[in-house]
């Protein structure tokens, strides 16, 4: 069994945790624990969650981790073209405590999106990069039983204010394009990363 990293992280300056999370897997859940474990282990005291470049993935992987994070309450909810209505709720039993940051680009989607809504709407961190996607759909897969299968659109979902990002995504508080001469594609280091840096400094304050 092989299972891929979706998760990195790692201790920065000031005491200041960094953990990425590339993709919401059913694996992410207990990598992002791992990782906060590890750096709780060494004193942090701030956190940056990157989720720049993460296309989303599974409703269920989100809900885990946001769960450890948000204080009691609404984290997404769906709803089909009948209305009917489908809540994911948080039980509020371990709250973020530390100052938190959340990085998004144009490329945070779907489940990145419902994380980064719920972080701004629960007012529990601070959202920062370029606004995100735009994908405020949720889509199943139908078996055709052939080899083949069947995407299909079945709802909406909206942040726990009622925001329906499809189509227009989530502003950051914090606006910060990443600099023209990062964006080749290559890997940045964190030292030259202005929009990792400008979060740094929204904890530090």
């Amino acid at each position: 069994e092989v299972k891929i990293p979706v998760v990195s992280h790692e201790m920065l300056d000031n005491q200041v945790g960094y953990l990425a999370i590339y993709e919401f897997t059913d694996v992410t859940f207990e990598q992002y624990q791992k990782a906060k474990e590890d750096l709780e282990s060494q004193g942090m005291e701030k956190l940056v969650i990157d989720l720049r470049d993460n296309p989303g993935g599974l409703l269920t992987s989100v809900c885990d981790v946001l769960g450890t994070i948000l204080p009691k309450g609404l984290i997404v909810y769906t709803e089909d073209k009948y209305g009917k209505r489908e809540e994911e709720l948080c039980d509020g039993k371990t709250p973020i405590d530390i100052p938190l940051a959340v990085l998004v680009n144009g490329n945070s989607a779907s489940a990145s999106e419902i994380f980064a809504g719920a972080v701004k709407d629960h007012k529990v961190g601070t959202i920062v990069g370029t606004t995100t996607y735009g994908k405020g759909v949720v889509q199943t897969i139908r078996d055709l039983g052939d080899g083949s299968a069947l995407k299909l659109t079945v709802s909406n979902y909206y942040t726990p204010n009622g925001v329906n990002i499809n189509g227009v995504g989530i502003e950051p508080d914090v606006k910060e394009e990443l600099d023209k001469s990062l964006q080749s594609g290559d890997t940045v280091n964190k030292e030259d990363d202005n929009q990792l840096q400008k979060a740094i400094e929204v904890l530090m304050e």
